[in-house]
């Protein structure tokens, strides 16, 4: 029969033993004592024990319970005279949640710290282990240090007991209070042969999220830049800030210093990332770039959100492969959004980076003021939003050079107010009938325009409509339920309005979702004009096994063709394209759309197809885009691309990587990239290989390396519960 005794004080150097024995219970008192001088008693379970004044011996199954600290063993003795805890292995002993030593013989505090055991073993966080001929741990529990280590978070296995990586040291020290790990005449292996020493070495245990100190580094090798390594160092400035800096030193005298600072504040937050480069591709030059964001909560709900781009020359991004930015865009905004109502004030400034664009000539800075309301009340039965908006743009350049528009140096100020109404109502037949109308106003000034001599003047153009939807719905005996709807919207507008400057409504785009909107344009620089015709039809299966099918087609004709809309567009001419839009959704990772628009003669002028299929062990994204060219969009040439993003589990531990994006009008690829990623346990090697085929008159094309190795076990990671496994 197993025994419990409560041991009080300084474990059995104190006042009182109490000794059960399955359901019977007898307590023996030994000694007396003041009792507001004990301490929570220790526990002790064992299947037999014996005790004299001078010592106990418990054997059989012992554990030891006291202040948090869980000891194991198969004997335990108790030397009252030394008040120490002799203990013969195998054994281990629980320190808190995150610590576990394993050892074959032991000598511990009565608090079962200050020990020193033998033929040991530190597992930290389930993740670390660390071997040591020898491990002491002080009397307040926070230093251990542990003799002729060996330190992996790796898996021993019984065919290959050399783990893939290890790090042999003299003594290991583990500051558990700031959880650091300090080694000393390191060395470490992979597979058993040694790659580099260090005579001191400071590590994050697996429980530290944030600490001062290296992180991963990574070798490229580019055909612009060279082969270099780049070496991030992690800076912690405080609980709520850090600052990383990342050296990059190439063979091709490439020098560049990377850093990233991020605070966050109580009612926000701040990033900034940037980078100073010189090398040998503009000799001579300091090249670099900063991007910076931040967010920011304001009283009654507002948002502050700010916004910086710059950069020293329009190749730097790509060549450092940061990004493709060709328009970069500097911001600040204040904003508020509810259900009611929404509030924006923001300045927007550009810097192209396009070959054949000055900066002299875009409009910036961009100024804009908007408030948009919905009136709560009803008005005739029906719903009311109105809008009201400043709006202004500058340009730097007073004269334009020959052979530029004439209107490259315009600036504009605009004043704009918009009532919309609409009201629905649903007859017993299920017919949907929606009565909707609206006026804009906007009132110009225009400077520095040909067309528009310093003038000002206002523009007014008002519609009214009418929508008639009528849904049907048709359930199946298996559940399957389809559901098809045919909408046609009569939309009445004036043909002639005055002309005024257009520059934010130069893309506009037709889709289902605008199919039927009162404007296809984005902006309000321009309102659509004229009577049309809105007419479609959608439809949509639901199937109980998960699958969901859907199609949409329209169209759009016109009373009048205004020239309001450029071929391309799929909305010139008195009727526009057909739009034709197809989903498909397996609600377990596979989805397909399909968007086109298809004129009478069957010639595409837009068309899109994306195919996405995700599940446990792979993830592909495909799609193929087809644009007619557009002079008025920036897009001289038709675009015809297919690009490829695929991942794939290749069984154990490797995940394989490929991107394509082909262009058919070149007959040529744009880029390329293949990776490859080992993630264990206790390692992470992730390689990949890029080519990009374009170039410009001042950036080459080029094909890049990299190679970054991250080993396990220092600091915290979501690898807790991967599973451990031998082999690679």
């Amino acid at each position: 029969m197993r025994l419990i005794i409560a041991l009080l004080a300084r474990l059995m150097g104190g006042t009182c033993l109490i000794v059960s024995s399955g359901p019977a219970f007898a307590q023996t008192s030994i000694a007396a004592a003041d009792a507001a001088q004990q301490v929570a008693p220790a526990t002790l379970v064992a299947d037999s024990v014996e005790f004299d004044a001078g010592k106990l011996v418990a054997e059989g199954n012992v554990e030891i319970y006291f202040d948090g600290r869980i000891l194991r063993a198969t004997r335990v003795t108790y030397l009252r005279a030394e008040d120490r805890v002799i203990v013969d292995g195998p054994l281990t002993l629980l320190d808190g949640p995150d610590t576990i030593l394993v050892a074959d013989f032991a000598s511990l505090a009565s608090d079962l710290r200050n020990s020193v055991l033998q033929g040991a073993r530190l597992v930290l966080d389930q993740r670390l282990q660390i071997a040591a001929s020898e491990i002491a741990t002080d009397a307040e529990g926070r230093y251990t240090q542990l003799y002729q280590t060996v330190a992996s978070s790796c898996q021993v296995c019984v065919g290959s007991p050399v783990p893939l990586w290890q790090i042999r040291a003299r003594r290991i020290v583990h500051d558990k209070e700031k959880q650091q790990l300090y080694f000393e005449g390191a060395r470490f292996e992979v597979i058993g042969v040694p790659i580099a020493w260090f005579p001191r070495l400071r590590l994050p245990d697996p429980t530290q999220e944030r600490t001062t100190g290296l992180l991963t580094p990574r070798l490229t090798s580019d055909d612009l830049l060279g082969t270099g390594l780049s070496l991030p160092y992690f800076i912690e400035l405080g609980p709520s800030r850090d600052l990383t800096l990342t050296p990059f030193i190439t063979n091709t005298e490439t020098r560049s210093l990377g850093f990233r600072y991020r605070q966050a504040f109580d009612n926000g937050d701040i990033e900034v990332n940037g980078a100073l480069s010189s090398d040998m591709i503009r000799p001579g030059e300091t090249r670099g770039y900063i991007f910076a964001e931040g967010n920011f909560s304001l009283p009654r709900d507002y948002r502050l959100t700010f916004s910086i781009e710059a950069v020293s020359d329009k190749d730097y991004l790509a060549t450092y492969g940061i990004g493709q930015q060709d328009l970069l865009e500097s911001s600040i905004a204040i904003t508020r959004v509810d259900r009611e109502d929404r509030f924006l004030a923001e300045v927007i400034a550009f810097n192209t980076l396009r070959d054949g664009e000055n900066n002299r000539f875009q409009p910036t800075p961009v100024f804009t003021i908007e408030r948009q309301r919905r009136v709560p009340e009803s008005f005739l039965g029906g719903q009311t939003v109105w809008t009201l908006q400043a709006h202004a743009r500058n340009r730097d350049a007073s004269t334009v050079p020959a052979g530029m528009p004439a209107n490259s140096a315009r600036d504009t100020l605009r004043l704009s107010a918009g009532v919309d109404w609409k009201r629905s109502r649903i007859f017993d037949s299920g017919l949907v009938t929606t009565a909707l109308g609206g006026l804009n106003l906007d009132a110009y000034n225009v400077q520095q325009d040909p067309f528009f001599p310093n003038t000002t003047f206002l523009r007014a153009v008002p519609y009214a409509g009418l929508e008639l939807r009528l849904p049907m719905a048709r359930a199946e005996a298996g559940g399957v339920r389809h559901v098809i709807e045919p909408i046609a919207q009569v939309i009445l507008a004036p043909n002639d309005r005055r002309l005024t400057p257009n520059e934010d409504s130069l893309t506009p785009e037709f889709d289902e979702g605008n199919l039927f909107s009162p404007s296809r344009f984005a902006g309000r620089d321009q309102r659509e004009l004229g009577n049309r015709l809105n007419i479609g039809v959608s439809y949509t299966r639901y199937d109980p096994s998960g699958w969901t099918v859907g199609a949409t087609a329209g169209r759009i004709w016109r009373q009048d063709d205004l020239g309001q809309f450029r071929q391309g567009t799929g909305l010139a001419g008195t009727a526009s394209d057909w739009l034709l839009a197809f989903k498909a959704d397996s609600g377990d990772g596979l989805q397909l759309m399909q968007r086109s628009l298809l004129s009478d003669g069957l010639e595409f002028s837009r068309s899109e197809t994306i195919l996405r299929w995700n599940g446990e062990r792979h993830a592909l994204e495909t799609r193929y885009t087809w644009l007619e060219a557009d002079a008025g969009a920036g897009r001289p040439t038709a675009t015809s691309e297919w690009a490829v993003d695929a991942s794939r589990d290749l069984g154990r531990d490797w995940t394989g990587r490929v991107n394509w994006r082909y262009d058919f009008i070149t007959n040529d690829a744009s880029s390329a990239g293949l990776g490859l990623t080992y993630l264990s346990d206790c390692l992470t090697v992730d390689f990949d290989v890029e080519r990009r085929f374009t170039s410009t008159t001042t950036l080459q094309s080029s094909t890049s390396f990299g190679l970054g190795i991250e080993l396990a076990g220092f600091g915290a990671d979501d690898r807790r519960d991967r599973k451990r496994r031998c082999g690679i």
